[in-house]
């Protein structure tokens, strides 16, 4: 009350500038917390041509990766890339026969105006979903491939993104020779273009996998891995937590359940359903299909990291710090310092697969993959190579 009376009694633009001040030094205040913190990428690489081409052209690589502050958190941005929507994208179905009678589904990207189709000359961009993704999981990606004109197509392993599965037999975490003859096929069909790659976690370890058990005749004249596992057998038997442990344990469950009719010959598909650890389930199914005796020695003919020695084409690695299922302690920093082909993109924030950024909040990983692989292409037309 005094207070009032106290006001009533001092001048009335006096009274204005007080109150005004208080107002726009709360809403400064409340406008700083609000305010996106920024996160400079911490970059690790050996020094060539290469890197300093891809330091000059890539913006990404050194502008701040910026989260909103409700999504700073890692699990946040982990459960938002996995359920938020991605934008609409069409796709033309292509059924693809193995040598083994298998089939695999790709996914091709419709341009959204039908008239602006890429050219035979345009680069491929293949996208590798996660452990049991669909082209529907990395609809972001394919989206912004195909407005920086790449013909973009997403590779869906056998029995996987809603397809028929033909033969009693899943794809293996590290096993490429599906993956080599949808290569082949599409550098048949495209002989002019320039064959690219993008990994998406567990897509990550197929693709390195890949390009390691390949080498220089891999095809591929660039690749990028966002938030890839590296030491696999380390990663699964040790680090992952419960939490995703069981998340992806429930997904690969549902695939199993789907095709338990195709898979019952050889796994004893009720004893995997009643699995309660990733690695208990990679025993009773994975070790089952590829006649392996031991998860030691599945992981041994599976791990990424087997061949990373061949590795013979510029890879980008995209990690974050805080991911909680491609855990930093698995992250082989030295690797990028003395391999001049690898280069690693390591942000504080991110989560797995996340890296989202704005409103609404889109993924910054996405962008700097793409400006990535043109720098690479660019690189390469520049100096005459691939």
């Amino acid at each position: 009350m005094i207070f009032w009376w106290t006001m009533l009694s001092i001048p009335l633009p006096f009274v204005i500038t007080v109150v005004g001040t208080m107002v726009l030094t709360a809403f400064v205040y409340l406008k700083s917390m609000l305010k996106p913190r920024d996160y400079l990428p911490k970059l690790f690489y050996k020094e060539s041509a290469l890197t300093k081409h891809l330091l000059k052209r890539c913006r990404g690589l050194t502008r701040p990766f910026r989260p909103p502050l409700w999504a700073q958190n890692a699990h946040v941005q982990t459960f938002m890339a996995a359920f938020l929507p991605g934008p609409r994208v069409e796709f033309d179905r292509e059924y693809l026969q193995m040598k083994d009678r298998g089939v695999v589904a790709l996914d091709w990207v419709i341009p959204e105006n039908h008239k602006s189709n890429p050219k035979k000359t345009n680069p491929v961009l293949i996208v590798l979903p996660g452990m049991t993704g669909d082209a529907v999981s990395v609809a972001g990606l394919c989206y912004d491939g195909a407005k920086k004109g790449y013909r973009v197509v997403v590779f869906n392993k056998r029995g996987h993104g809603g397809s028929v599965l033909t033969t009693a037999m899943l794809q293996s975490f590290g096993d490429p020779s599906d993956l080599r003859q949808v290569v082949k096929y599409i550098r048949g069909r495209y002989p002019k273009a320039k064959l690219t790659a993008a990994g998406i976690s567990a897509g990550s370890g197929l693709l390195v996998s890949y390009l390691g058990e390949f080498g220089s005749s891999s095809y591929l004249s660039a690749a990028v891995c966002i938030s890839p596992g590296y030491d696999a057998w380390e990663l699964f038997t040790k680090h992952v937590f419960a939490f995703y442990d069981f998340c992806l344990l429930f997904s690969l469950k549902r695939l199993l359940s789907t095709h338990s009719s195709a898979l019952s010959k050889v796994v004893d598909v009720p004893a995997a359903m009643q699995s309660k650890t990733l690695c208990e389930f990679d025993r009773l199914v994975y070790c089952k299909l590829y006649g392996c005796n031991s998860l030691q020695e599945y992981w041994e003919k599976n791990n990424p990291m087997r061949d990373v020695d061949d590795i013979a084409v510029p890879v980008l690695c995209i990690n974050s710090l805080d991911d909680p299922v491609c855990v930093k302690g698995n992250i082989p920093f030295e690797l990028f310092k003395y391999y001049p082909n690898f280069f690693l993109v390591a942000t504080e924030k991110g989560g797995h697969c996340g890296f989202l950024e704005g409103t609404p909040p889109k993924p910054w990983a996405n962008k700097l993959a793409l400006e990535y692989l043109s720098a690479v292409l660019e690189f390469f037309t520049i100096h005459g190579e691939r």
